[in-house]
């Protein structure tokens, strides 16, 4: 243990478990450890009051793997995810492993973790366990108004294998976007002297080598995508006013579409330019700033036909100026936020951009 540092903490166990119980020693997650192992996690489960709630952390905690005096040790840290009835919830895109996931990016910061595993094995089979068990519900309730019941086993076993997987792929996303999300300080790069705490270089999620390694590797990129659309945003907000300028934000753009030239064209329209399409409010607006005028505009086209077309406006007002004596001291420093639409759509072309989805062509 004396040379295991913070920084060398290997496992990151997720651990099932009722917000209204305390665990026993019958718990999955345990058990899945060796018994000596899990009855040291178990003493540190009880001594410490966890009852793995949504988003509840405790370790890390240094444990034997084999229970043998010789056998390698282990740092293990246990994160809630709260009662397994719930885990396919969805709250406005929240759920429990999202939550999982912020927990992790908070003690990452705070044990300077750089390698971690996450071993999913066990929230998949209660996954699995809750759709099964929603699957016959809606079974019950079609046979209780005598529908066919050949028929509905037929769609109660199609549902089974199609919805856990699914369901599973969303947890490896969600807890991918969380973690990374969570991980960013970037609004640490304008100071003086910064004190990174994240030193987060490889996350490794263990799944069932049973089910599809294709379907979790998607879901890996997809959190990594939606992550870097999200951070995107956040460093284009983050940034003052005399650096995020109009001229700032349409240079980002032409970094995105540079990224990916295949599937974006990219238009930026200059002062004179929106004179002649008649964009006399715009003009107005952009009369009030020594900042050349800049109207940004993105074209996703994705490879083969086009089936429907979709289109995200946002708001690019690098700073409100407008009745800044109005203003009190605590609000007026918050007006570079004005562009945090354009920043949105910034972040969803980013995201575009990695996940490439196929017949939508989107404005922006």
């Amino acid at each position: 243990p004396s040379q295991l540092g913070p920084c060398a903490v290997r496992f990151l166990h997720l651990l099932l478990c009722s917000g209204s119980s305390a665990c026993s020693l019958q718990e999955p997650s345990l058990a899945a450890l060796h018994s000596k192992s899990g009855r040291v996690l178990l003493y540190a489960v009880q001594a410490n009051c966890f009852a793995g709630t949504e988003g509840e952390c405790l370790g890390p905690l240094v444990v034997n793997s084999n229970g043998n005096a010789g056998g390698s040790v282990q740092q293990v840290i246990l994160l809630g995810l709260g009662s397994s009835k719930d885990l396919n919830t969805h709250r406005w895109g929240h759920n429990p492993f999202h939550a999982a996931g912020t927990a992790l990016a908070r003690v990452a910061k705070s044990c300077k973790l750089k390698h971690c595993q996450v071993a999913m094995h066990l929230a998949f089979t209660a996954l699995q366990q809750q759709h099964q068990q929603q699957c016959q519900a809606q079974l019950n309730q079609q046979q209780h108004h005598k529908h066919d019941q050949t028929t509905s086993r037929q769609a109660f076993e199609l549902s089974s294998d199609q919805g856990a997987p699914a369901a599973a792929a969303l947890a490896v996303t969600s807890l991918i976007l969380a973690t990374l999300t969570g991980l960013h300080e970037g609004h640490l790069r304008f100071k003086t002297k910064p004190e990174y705490k994240a030193q987060m270089h490889s996350i490794t999620v263990l799944v069932p080598e049973a089910q599809g390694q294709d379907m979790y590797n998607a879901a890996v990129a997809r959190g990594t995508a939606m992550a870097a659309g999200n951070l995107t945003a956040r460093l284009l907000v983050e940034a003052p006013p005399n650096t995020c300028t109009p001229s700032y934000m349409a240079s980002a753009a032409e970094h995105l579409a540079g990224a990916n030239p295949a599937h974006f064209k990219l238009q930026v329209l200059n002062a004179e330019q929106c004179k002649q399409l008649g964009m006399g409010l715009l003009l107005g607006v952009a009369q009030g700033s020594a900042e050349p005028l800049k109207f940004i505009h993105l074209l996703y086209t994705p490879a083969g036909p086009v089936q429907q077309k979709v289109a995200l406006v946002g708001k690019g007002l690098t700073f409100d100026s407008g009745g800044y004596n109005l203003k009190i001291q605590g609000g007026i420093e918050t007006m570079k936020c004005d562009m945090a639409g354009g920043a949105a759509v910034l972040g969803a072309a980013t995201a575009l951009k990695d996940l490439q989805p196929k017949g939508i062509e989107v404005q922006l």
